[in-house]
């Protein structure tokens, strides 16, 4: 269930994006497509995954690590 607030926000944000209005209706299927999108897709990736990615790809680093300092290998 969508709570009014997020149904709120969500045609804010579809009006300021699109430049058009949308119905209450239209976008509690718009929003509820859009979340059943994203809880099929959606996956946090594990530490350790990552930590495996980086090893095999340190030209990524940068990407996922602000703390690492850039080598000449990573820059």
């Amino acid at each position: 269930m969508i709570s009014e607030q997020a149904l709120q926000d969500f045609m804010t944000i579809w009006r300021e994006e699109k430049g058009e209005e949308i119905s209450r209706e239209e976008a509690l299927e718009e929003a509820t497509a859009l979340l059943t999108i994203m809880n099929v897709t959606y996956r946090p990736i594990r530490k350790e995954w990552l930590q495996e990615y980086l090893e095999k790809h340190p030209e990524d680093r940068n990407d996922y690590d602000p703390k690492h300092e850039p080598t000449e290998q990573t820059k």
